[in-house]
Formats: C-alpha cells, sequence, structure tokens
C-alpha cells in the first residue's frame, strides 16, 4: 500500500505548485508588458508611423509588443486558474476513491 495514497492534501500539491508558478510568470511577464508600454503614446499600430527615426520604430516596436502582451496575460491568467482548479478537484476525487 503506497504512504502517498493516504493523504488527500498531498494529491494537491502538483497542481497547486505548477499553477502558482505558471501565475507568477504570467504577472512578471504581465509586469514588463506594462513597463515597455507605459510611457508610449503611438499613432496607430504602424511602427513607421510613429517616429522618424529608426531607433524611435524599434522603441514603438517594443511598445506596441508590450501593449499585446498586457492585454493577453490577464485572460491567460484565468485560463491558467480554472486549468489549475479542474486539475486539482480531479487529483483530490481520484484520491478519495483510493
Amino acid at each position: 500500500m503506497d504512504a502517498y495514497s493516504h493523504a488527500p492534501g498531498r494529491t494537491l500539491l502538483p497542481p497547486i505548485i505548477t499553477g502558482v508558478a505558471l501565475l507568477v510568470i504570467l504577472a512578471i511577464l504581465r509586469g514588463v508588458g506594462w513597463l515597455l508600454s507605459s510611457s508610449h503614446r503611438c499613432k496607430g499600430r504602424n511602427n513607421d508611423a510613429d517616429y522618424n527615426t529608426p531607433g524611435e520604430a524599434i522603441a514603438a516596436g517594443l511598445a506596441h509588443i508590450g501593449e499585446d502582451v498586457y492585454r493577453w496575460t490577464g485572460p491567460a491568467a484565468v485560463v491558467v486558474f480554472v486549468g489549475a482548479c479542474g486539475w486539482a478537484t480531479i487529483a483530490f476525487m481520484a484520491s478519495q476513491r483510493g
């Protein structure tokens, strides 16, 4: 008999650890996206239309990427949270059946 099967709380550790790790990664990405896009005032999504020099165009491109990362990490965090909760529920129910 496995000692692991008698501790239903221990079966929840893998989904919780994975979910928290993914949420931390998404939080870091969201922060970086916010930092890249926070000081940028763009005239549109065309990088060449934002500024006249190549350096300013590169900065505008990074700001647009940062804006996209910031915009999509919120829904991605919801998907990760729901997935981790579903996985934890399945693991808990499987451990209860024994």
